[in-house]
This record gives C-alpha cells, sequence and structure tokens, in this order.
C-alpha cells in the first residue's frame, strides 16, 4: 500500500516536471518580500514569443553570444515601478559603454520586455531573448521575473543577473547572479557603527510578524548584536495573532516595562509602521532613537516621522548625496532623461551592467563559460553604489552608506554618517 502511495507520488512530480515547470512554480511561486510579489498570470502569448527548438540550448553551448542584453521586467501594472527602475539603469548604462566605444568598436544592443504576466510569460520571455542569443539577461526584483528563468538561463549558459532582489538566488546554478546590498554585510557594519561610535549596548527588537522580511532580518540582527557585545533586552511585535490587527500599544507597553538602560530601538517592520511606533514611543516619554532597514530610507519617513524620528539610523544601497563624480555624473543625467532623482534599483542595475562590462572587456571570448569566469574573477570596483563585487557562487559583496536622521532648517532630513567602504 506504501509503495503504490509512493510510486503515485513520483509520478506526480515527473509529470509536473514534464509538462512545463509545475514544480518550478510550487518551489518558487510564493509571495515575497514588498516589492518582489509575483503578479497573477494572463491569459494568451504575445505574438513575438516562440518557445525555442528542443535542441536549440545545446547548441547555443558551442557557439559565442550575440554582443546584446535583455531585460525581463513590469512596465505596466501595479510592479512596473521595478521594472521601469531596472530598464532605466541597464539603458543609462550601455548608452555609456557605446558612447566610450563599446566592446572594441562594437555597441551594444538592449532588448526589453514587459513581463507583467507572471510565470508563464517571464519563462516565455526568457526563452525568446535566450534564442536571441543574448550574452546576459538582467531581471526586475519582482518574484516571476527573479525566477522564472533561471533553469533556461543555466542550461542556455547565459548569464542571468537579478537586480534588486532580496532572496538568495546565488547558488541556483553557475549562470545565476544576484546584485543587491546583503542585508547580513549591511546590519553588521551598520550595528558595528552604532555599537562603536554611538555607544550603544543595549537593544528593544520589535518586529511585524505579518511580514516576512521582518522575521528574516530579525535573526541578522540577532547575530550581528552578539557579535558586537550587545544585548537584547526586550523584544516585543506588532502584530497581534489573535485579532489579525497591527497593535503598536502592545510593543510601547512591553518597551515601558523595560525601559531601564534601553539606548534605541531596532525595528524590523516598513516605514509606515515605524513611523507610528516612533511617535507611539515618543507619547509614553520613550526618547529612544530608532534603528532600522532600508525599508526607512525614504522622504515618506521623513515627511510623517517629524521629530519623532530624530536620531533614526539606517543603512541604503545608494547615496545620490555621495560625494562623488560618478554619483553626481549618474543623478544628473538620470534627472535629464526622467525629471528625478534615480532609485536604487536604476543605481543597482548601472553598476551591475558595468561590472558585466567590465567582464565582456577582460573575456576571452563571448561564450557564456568565458564570461561567467570572468565575472566572479573581477576585482572590487567602484561604481555609483560604492565598491562591489561578485562571489564565486553569484552573490553579491557590498557594503552599505549609513545614514541618521537629523533636524533640519526645513525639517528632518538623511545625513550621511558614513559611506560605503572603498
Amino acid at each position: 500500500m506504501f509503495r503504490l502511495m509512493r510510486i503515485k507520488a513520483i509520478a506526480i512530480l515527473l509529470g509536473g516536471i514534464a509538462v512545463g515547470g509545475v514544480v518550478t512554480v510550487v518551489l518558487f511561486g510564493f509571495p515575497s518580500d514588498r516589492g518582489e510579489a509575483p503578479v497573477a498570470p494572463k491569459t494568451g502569448r504575445p505574438d513575438w514569443l516562440a518557445s525555442p527548438p528542443a535542441e536549440a540550448s545545446r547548441k547555443r553551448e558551442e557557439k559565442e553570444h550575440a554582443l546584446v542584453v535583455g531585460v525581463i521586467g513590469p512596465e505596466t501594472g501595479a510592479e512596473a515601478k521595478y521594472g521601469l527602475a531596472v530598464l532605466d539603469g541597464i539603458v543609462m548604462a550601455a548608452d555609456r559603454f557605446n558612447a566610450l566605444g563599446g566592446l572594441r568598436g562594437t555597441k551594444i544592443q538592449v532588448i526589453h520586455h514587459d513581463n507583467n504576466g507572471g510565470f508563464g510569460q517571464a519563462h516565455d520571455i526568457a526563452s525568446a531573448l535566450i534564442e536571441k542569443n543574448v550574452v546576459a539577461v538582467f531581471s526586475a526584483p519582482t518574484g516571476w521575473s527573479t525566477f522564472a528563468p533561471i533553469h533556461l538561463a543555466n542550461e542556455s549558459q547565459t548569464i542571468f543577473i537579478s537586480i534588486g532582489t532580496r532572496r538568495k538566488i546565488g547558488r541556483s546554478g553557475n549562470y545565476i547572479f544576484h546584485f543587491s546590498l546583503p542585508d547580513e554585510i549591511a546590519i553588521d557594519e551598520m550595528l558595528g557603527y552604532a555599537a562603536n561610535e554611538l555607544g550603544y549596548r543595549n537593544f528593544a527588537l520589535v518586529t511585524s510578524s505579518s511580514y516576512d522580511y521582518s522575521l528574516s532580518i530579525a535573526s541578522v540582527f540577532k547575530q550581528s548584536i552578539a557579535k558586537h557585545g550587545g544585548n537584547i533586552l526586550v523584544e516585543a511585535d506588532i502584530y497581534d495573532t489573535f485579532s489579525g490587527k497591527t497593535n503598536i500599544g502592545k510593543a510601547v507597553t512591553a518597551l515601558k516595562d523595560r525601559a531601564k538602560g534601553l539606548q534605541a530601538i531596532i525595528f524590523t517592520g516598513d516605514a509606515q509602521d515605524a513611523v507610528r511606533l516612533a511617535r507611539a514611543a515618543k507619547g509614553e516619554g520613550l526618547k529612544l532613537p530608532l534603528i532600522g532597514g532600508e525599508d526607512l530610507f525614504s522622504e515618506q519617513f521623513l515627511k510623517q516621522g517629524g521629530q519623532a524620528v530624530r536620531g533614526t539610523l539606517l543603512y541604503a544601497t545608494f547615496a545620490p548625496d555621495r560625494a562623488s563624480r560618478l554619483v553626481s555624473d549618474f543623478v544628473t543625467d538620470h534627472v535629464a532623461r526622467k525629471n528625478a532623482v534615480p532609485d536604487r534599483f536604476t543605481a543597482l542595475a548601472y553598476d551591475a551592467f558595468g561590472l558585466l562590462s567590465q567582464a565582456l572587456e577582460v573575456a576571452d571570448s563571448l561564450k557564456g563559460r568565458a564570461v561567467r569566469d570572468a565575472l566572479v574573477n573581477l576585482k572590487e570596483a567602484e561604481g555609483v553604489t560604492g565598491a562591489s563585487r561578485w562571489a564565486a557562487d553569484g552573490t553579491p559583496i557590498k557594503h552599505p552608506h549609513l545614514y541618521r536622521v537629523e533636524g533640519g532648517q526645513t525639517g528632518e532630513k538623511f545625513e550621511l554618517v558614513r559611506k560605503s567602504v572603498e
């Protein structure tokens, strides 16, 4: 009986793989951290999409790639800001690369397609790009854009770089890279600064269990606090599992009960809840600065928080106000094109393309293996987000910019207290 059930289970698993990635959907189609949620699949398939022949990937392994890069990401719909930000960065970097002469006189081409239709569409777009023999594919940090193309990229030995994703995809294959600021490095350096420069040793750790990312980085904070000789005097969560609602007051009560000796409140939730927590704590007489992640690095946090968020310490991937010719030129170019300061996804895409262009310059061919080896052997290079390189498993090695919220003549502002280590 049990043997029959096991045989049936295996048959179902194999059947899922055979019909085009059902198992992949089960593994990777989960709700993700904010800004990376999968979009519901659409029906139908654009006319330009065509699945490559069965032998296509094997044939591609034997020849060089074309000097073309592809971009996958939503350009319309609810997640469009992420796809368009990545596309902007790639186009800007490609324009600069071509203006400087391209690759030994040959210009690079950028192909992009709107992926606002979920897993199936992302898979089809990746197939079409690989069929065009692109040397690399860049993806936005949305769920389907990140995961759907992975096996296609590996099979065809096409470099695949996911921009800004928080997911750990570095070990998904030899040709899979992601490019973002690792929270582990950022949190460790921020708490090192808090301990050594600000003298913070005793912390409260407040999480939001309705937000998966909040819980994941909370564990990183705990490890780093211990490493730097700190203590967690109180732990609280703003989500009430009984009511299914946010309860800031409950967390503040827990803080008041253990307020003696506390020097700062680490909060791992989003900017809106951070403002509510800071205001509620101040209302109860708790004059404790917040420490948080990159989610707090927004104008909304400053405007809504006001004086309640003064002293907040946080990290950021991109510092648009950093004194650097690279940064000022990049920001000026983006403002001229889009009439707006670029965000971190645009900056990350720009730098990721820059690293790829360096790899193309030193690789002995445009074959996937040669480009991949060149990428992982690059030395740390300076970009608009700071110095970066990739480890052998495709994970990025980057450092944070540290900011503190200070008061100013026109209101609160982010003050850069330490730029990315160079």
